[in-house]
C-alpha cells in the first residue's frame, strides 16, 4: 500500500488561497491543508474546513516573514516591519537561538496559534511550519512541549532527496534548495529527537517517510508533478503545493480562468494528475487516515507472520 497526502499550505493566507484550497479538494486530489490562524482569511478557511469534512486539515505555525497572532506589546522582540516576523530566516534563527526573550515570547505566540486552531473545533490532521521553520531546534523544542499538551502526534518533517529531485526534473540549484539542504540536515537531528521520544500526546509520533514540494517550491507545475508520482516508492508521502498564492508561478495568460491562475492548482485539477495517482494503485489519503491504514496494514503484517 502507498498512501499519498496532497497539501495545501498557507491556508487562511487570503480569499483567494482559500478559493483554490476549496476547489482543489472538491474537483482535484487535495486531501489536506494548513491553515494560518493568524492571517486575514482564516475565519473563511475555517468555514470552508467546515463544510467540507474530508479535507484534513493541521495547524501552519508561523515563526517567520507573515503575521503573529499576539499584539506587539505582548511579543516586542517578534514584530518587525509592518507588524509582521522577521522575514530574513538566518536573522530569525539567530533571534531564536540566541535571545532570551524572544525565546519566551515566541513560546506565547506559539501556544496563542495553537489555541486559535483548537477552538475552532476542527479536528487536529497534523502540525507542520511556514516556510518549515518549525524544523528550528527552539521552535521544534517548543513546538513538542504544544503537541503533548493538545495531544497532536501527526508532524511533517520534511525530508526530500536532492539527487532524485534533480533526476525528476526539477528546476536546479537556487536560493531555495540552497535553503533546503540545510534543512535536511535539521530533519534528520529532530527525527533522532522523535524516534527517542516514540509519543506525543500518548499517542505514536506519526511522519511521512518523504515530503516533497520543497525543492520545487512555487514551481509544482504539472509536469514535474507527473514525473514526481512516478518516482515515489515509499509507504507514506506528503506531497504540498501553494494554490492560489501571490508567489506560486502564473499560467501563460491564454490558459488562465477566472479561477485558474497559478500552475500549482491547475496541477491538483489536471485529470492526468488524478490518473497517475489511480494508475500507480496510490490510496489518496489526510495524515490522520494515512495512520490508520499503515498501522492496520502494520498489525495484518502481524498476524500472518505469527499464524505462518
Amino acid at each position: 500500500m502507498q498512501c499519498l497526502i496532497v497539501n495545501a499550505d498557507d491556508f487562511g493566507w487570503s480569499q483567494r488561497v482559500n478559493e483554490a484550497v476549496q476547489l482543489a479538494h472538491t474537483g482535484g486530489i487535495l486531501t489536506t491543508a494548513s491553515l494560518m490562524v493568524a492571517e486575514v482569511a482564516w475565519i473563511d478557511a475555517v468555514d470552508i474546513a467546515r463544510a467540507n469534512p474530508a479535507l484534513g486539515v493541521g495547524l501552519h505555525l508561523s515563526t517567520t516573514f507573515d503575521r503573529p497572532l499576539l499584539p506587539a506589546d505582548q511579543i516586542p522582540h517578534l514584530h518587525r516591519t509592518a507588524g509582521r516576523f522577521e522575514s530574513n530566516p538566518v536573522r530569525a534563527g539567530l533571534l531564536y537561538a540566541f535571545s532570551r526573550a524572544a525565546g519566551a515570547e515566541l513560546e506565547r505566540e506559539m501556544e496563542a496559534q495553537f489555541e486559535r486552531f483548537n477552538q475552532t473545533g476542527l479536528a487536529w490532521d497534523h502540525v507542520d511550519g511556514h516556510q518549515h521553520f518549525h524544523m528550528h531546534p527552539t521552535v521544534f523544542r517548543h513546538l513538542l512541549t504544544l503537541c503533548d499538551r493538545y495531544e497532536v502526534s501527526r508532524l511533517r518533517v520534511p525530508r526530500e532527496s536532492l539527487l532524485a529531485h534533480f533526476r525528476g526534473g526539477g528546476d536546479g540549484i537556487t536560493p531555495v534548495v540552497v535553503g533546503a539542504l540545510i534543512l535536511q540536515l535539521l530533519c534528520r537531528i529532530n527525527l533522532r529527537t522523535l524516534k527517542r521520544k516514540k509519543k506525543l500526546g500518548g499517542r505514536p509520533i506519526f511522519v511521512c517517510d518523504r515530503v516533497y514540494g520543497d525543492f520545487q517550491s512555487s514551481n509544482m507545475n504539472a509536469e514535474y508533478s507527473l514525473r514526481l508520482l512516478d518516482r515515489i516508492s515509499e509507504p507514506v508521502c506528503e506531497v504540498y503545493y501553494h494554490p492560489g498564492t501571490d508567489y506560486a508561478r502564473k499560467l501563460p495568460i491564454a490558459a488562465q480562468t477566472e479561477q485558474i491562475r497559478d500552475v500549482e492548482l491547475a496541477a491538483l485539477l489536471n485529470p492526468e494528475v488524478r490518473d497517475r495517482v489511480h494508475a500507480r494503485n496510490m490510496q489518496l489519503a489526510t495524515y490522520a487516515e494515512a495512520e490508520i491504514a499503515i498501522s492496520a496494514q502494520k498489525e495484518s503484517e502481524r498476524a500472518s507472520a505469527c499464524s505462518g
